[in-house]
């Protein structure tokens, strides 16, 4: 009877195991559709320069809130109270974690800036699980 149960706990134990297994595979797609609601002042980034052409945004955010598109599904983060410095932005959820750190920016009117290069960094939970360097722009 014992051997029973104990093999029971072991089958339930690998069960659940299997459950909460982390998530593995992190796609980054870009999109091209925002909601209205978060349109006006903000920065969007690109892959590249084909891709800001095309307005293809890897993220877009509207200071507050911003979009990522991870797996074919839009992740909305938002940014905490203090996470926001001229050298990086943080953005999170329960699950994800995205730091911006900028590396050259340049001012191109009164309140817009271009973005020459600057390092996004997601985590899922605390693991980094994609890294790239993007270009983009900001302001209203």
């Amino acid at each position: 009877m014992k051997l029973i149960f104990l093999a029971a706990l072991v089958f339930m134990d690998i069960a659940n195991s299997k459950q909460q297994e982390p998530q593995n595979v992190f796609k980054i797609t870009t999109f091209t559709n925002v909601p209205t609601d978060m349109e006006g002042c903000g920065e969007n980034l690109f892959l590249n320069k084909q891709d800001e052409k095309a307005e293809r945004f890897v993220f877009y955010t509207d200071y507050v809130r911003g979009l990522i598109c991870i797996n074919n599904k839009m992740i909305l983060v938002t940014r905490g109270n203090k996470s926001y410095e001229k050298s990086s932005s943080i953005f999170s959820n329960k699950d994800y974690t995205l730091t911006i750190k900028y590396g050259q920016k340049k001012n191109t009117g009164d309140e817009n800036y271009e973005i020459k290069s600057a390092t996004i960094i997601l985590k899922y939970h605390s693991i980094v699980v994609w890294t790239k360097v993007v270009i983009g722009g900001g302001g209203c």
